[in-house]
Order: C-alpha cells, then sequence, then structure tokens
C-alpha cells in the first residue's frame, strides 16, 4: 500500500501508469491533486472543455470515463494481476464499490449502489459525476465516487481501477456528492477514510494491506512515462 501527500496531476498519472506497467505486486495507492486538476478520460477530446477557466490543469487519465474535477478528494489506485478481480466488468467495480461503501460506513458516510439507470455513461457525458449508472456509489444529493479501469494484456494480464472519493464539492463540478454532505472531512476522517479503504478493498481481494514504497524500477519507469506521455502535449492533445 502506498500512501502519497497531493501530488502533481501529471507524476500522479505517471505513477499509476508505472504500477500497471512494471508493478510487481498488488498495489494501492492513495493520494491526492495539487495543484487541483481536471483528469480526462483516455478517450475524450480536449477540444470538448475549451470552456474551462484559464489555468486549469488538465491531463489524460490511461483510464476511461468521463472527465473528473480532482479537487479535495481521496484518489486511489489499484493495481494487479486480472486474475485477482472477476472477469466481468461490472462484477470487478460491485466488488470494490462495495468495499468503498463498508469504508465510508465506517466514518458515517451512509451511500447506496445505484442498482437502476443506464448501465453505462453516454459517450457525451462530458463529467463522469454527472449521470450515476449502475453500480455506481450515490446518495440522495448525487454520485460520491467515481471510478474506470484499464485492463492490459501485456506483459501479463493487469488491470489499473482509478477511484475518486469527494470529500468537499469541487467549483467545477457542484452536481456531485460529497463526504461533506455528512461528515466533516478533518485531518483525522480523512486518516480513518485512508484506513478503512486500505482495510475493506484488502478485504475484498483477501489481502491484508501493509505500508510499501515504490521500486527503483516503479519509480524509473513513471519518470519516463512523465516525460513521453502524461506530462507531455502531445498525449494531452491526441484526441
Amino acid at each position: 500500500m502506498l500512501v502519497d501527500e497531493p501530488g502533481d496531476p501529471a507524476w500522479n498519472m505517471s505513477v499509476d501508469g508505472a504500477l500497471l506497467a512494471v508493478g510487481a505486486a498488488p498495489t494501492l495507492r492513495l493520494y491526492g491533486w495539487r495543484p487541483h486538476a481536471v483528469s480526462l478520460g483516455y478517450f475524450q477530446s480536449l477540444s470538448s472543455f475549451a470552456d474551462l477557466p484559464d489555468g486549469t490543469v488538465v491531463v489524460r487519465r490511461a483510464t476511461g470515463g468521463g472527465a473528473i474535477h480532482h479537487g479535495d478528494e481521496l484518489t486511489y489506485a489499484l493495481a494487479v494481476d486480472a486474475d485477482l478481480l472477476p472477469k466481468d466488468l461490472a462484477e470487478s467495480y460491485r466488488l470494490l464499490h462495495d468495499a468503498i461503501q463498508r469504508a465510508l460506513g465506517r466514518i458515517g458516510v451512509a451511500c447506496r449502489r445505484a442498482t437502476e439507470g443506464r448501465l453505462s455513461a453516454r459517450p457525451d457525458d462530458p463529467w463522469c459525476f454527472s449521470h450515476p449508472v449502475q453500480g455506481d456509489l450515490v446518495t440522495d444529493r448525487g454520485k460520491l465516487c467515481g471510478s474506470a479501469q484499464r485492463r492490459a494484456a501485456s506483459p501479463r494480464p493487469r488491470v489499473l481501477h482509478h477511484g475518486s472519493l469527494v470529500l468537499r464539492r469541487p467549483a467545477l463540478t457542484p452536481f456531485v456528492a460529497a463526504v461533506e454532505d455528512q461528515v466533516e472531512p478533518s485531518a483525522d476522517v480523512q486518516r480513518r477514510l485512508r484506513r478503512a479503504v486500505a482495510d475493506e478493498i484488502g478485504d475484498a481481494l483477501g489481502m491484508s494491506p501493509e505500508p510499501g514504497a515504490l521500486s527503483a524500477q516503479e519509480r524509473a519507469v513513471a519518470s519516463e512515462l512523465l516525460r513521453d506521455v502524461f506530462g507531455a502535449a502531445a498525449h494531452l492533445r491526441r484526441r
């Protein structure tokens, strides 16, 4: 398990990309964003977000789905060999979202897994949190947790699961639900939430989380991805 301080958006994406590409052990990474930023889903067009306020930092994720304004939130990235998660995409989301639901309950935040609505987001939905779909974690206020996956076939079958858990409502997406609707996300509450997320995802996978650090290889690959991919303007403008 990696618990990182809020960090540079392009570096965040580069580390997650390295964990997907060369991670040797199942890894859960918990982190935040400084500065706050918008991440585009892998298949989204940058031109669709031409109206973002001046100065908004934008990166492109390795995972799909809609754009997310990453403000005060807990982001989790799970990088594992594919055989640790159900082959069915919807089942893998349910497994992990149920774990997040239990973790939220441990800090006094009630939510539910959506069982109605569309099976997947519409291609023209620009924002991940704008329209909950089946399996999303929601409250009466809106969508509380957004997730997306990337599955890689080589060098061995691997999965990267990104999740965004909103602590305080971001300015660009006022339609989202947030932890602050039910509990003040103080430093202690955030610490307890990180512990709960690690415990519950570990239980769901039949594992016990242990503190870890990036390996030398993972850090080297992350640096390469920062230079050549996630920190490169060409990658952001590829669509």
